[in-house]
């Protein structure tokens, strides 16, 4: 700088740092944490749905198509899948399957598509391993399924792999036929997983928030670090179902109430579903939300404003990543996710 500036240059600085001295502001950590991204894949929704609108090769149904769209979400920054596989000879989730034992069929389909996709990359799976118990008014079994996974996946030398982590469900549900998640089932799942080296995953409606404190929490079943995701727009949630400013307002008030429940070492996640699932994604990326949920089994729509859908199975994941990266969140790999919650594999 030439000598006869510095004076000037002094007064500008010194006017900078009365009105707006940026480095003496604290840095903000809200965003510090990375944020796993989570893919559900292939979703639940009809074949129908998709050819209607002109879409090819969504949902995929094929044991290789199905691996292909979880090694493509998990290249595009996801590090962890959820999937309701699909049985090739029907088309649907092999949960549904017509005929024979949908358990043993889910899990022969799941195993099928995970050994698959296992061959190229890493991932923490987080399926989806409840059933209804028939001799109890549906009441809700999340040990037998999770129990026959691990059990084959020890004996094909792969340990936990296939049941690195379950989904504890909290939601009411209303359904004829459809499994109830009751205290009693769900306090049942918590404890066998969290004795034989299973991660669990609290799916909590904002509405279930205090419950899982009251039944899990303070009981000493579920064991920290705990992981957490909020369902907003799905599951019996109809809280998201408005519009603008709604939505964002609505992220913002059960992050906090979570933090505030369950603690704020919460390894804690938003699974945003229905036309507004962009809004709420970022406005989870924005109050330091630790995972988002993306993939074609909820978020149908692309944009809030626009029809246009998914063409590829990782749309969702790429847009979410690249937001991300964008607000200056790194985004965590498999292993990173595993550390953080303590999963340890034991293949």
């Amino acid at each position: 700088m030439k000598e006869e500036y510095r004076e000037f240059d002094a007064m500008v600085r010194n006017r900078l740092e009365r009105h707006f001295n940026a480095p003496a502001q604290p840095k903000t950590t809200m965003m510090a944490k990375k944020v796993a991204i989570e893919a559900a894949i292939p979703g639940w929704q009809p074949i129908s749905w998709y050819e209607e609108r002109g879409v090819t090769g969504l949902p995929p149904v094929t044991f290789e198509d199905q691996a292909n769209a979880i090694v493509e979400c998990v290249k595009a920054g996801a590090s962890i899948i959820h999937t309701h596989p699909r049985d090739p000879e029907t088309g649907m989730t092999a949960h549904m399957h017509p005929v024979g034992s949908p358990e043993s069929r889910h899990a022969y389909c799941l195993m099928e598509v995970m050994d698959r996709a296992y061959k190229e990359i890493d991932f923490v799976c987080a399926h989806h391993t409840w059933w209804g118990k028939p001799d109890k008014g549906a009441q809700a079994d999340f040990i037998s399924q999770t129990k026959l996974l691990l059990e084959l996946g020890k004996a094909k030398g792969l340990g936990n792999w296939y049941v690195q982590s379950v989904l504890i469900m909290t939601e009411g549900n209303f359904d004829v036929g459809h499994a109830i998640f009751d205290v009693e089932s769900i306090q049942e799942g918590v404890k066998w997983m969290e004795a034989n080296g299973v991660k669990p995953l609290v799916e909590i409606e904002c509405f279930a928030i205090p419950r899982v404190k009251q039944h899990l929490i303070d009981t000493g079943l579920l064991k920290e670090p705990f992981w957490a995701v909020i369902q907003e727009g799905k599951h019996s949630d109809d809280r998201a179902f408005g519009g603008d400013p709604w939505t964002q307002l609505e992220i913002i008030t059960s992050l906090g109430l979570a933090r505030q429940a369950l603690g704020e070492g919460t390894f804690l996640g938003i699974a945003p579903a229905g036309r507004n699932w962009l809004t709420m994604a970022t406005m989870a990326l924005l109050g330091g939300a630790e995972m988002i949920r993306v993939g074609i089994e909820d978020q149908f729509y692309l944009y809030p404003h626009k029809d246009d859908i998914s063409q590829r199975a990782s749309d969702t994941t790429a847009m979410v990543v690249n937001l991300a990266k964008a607000l200056g969140r790194e985004v965590a790999t498999p292993q990173d996710v595993r550390e953080r919650i303590g999963i340890k594999l034991t293949k």
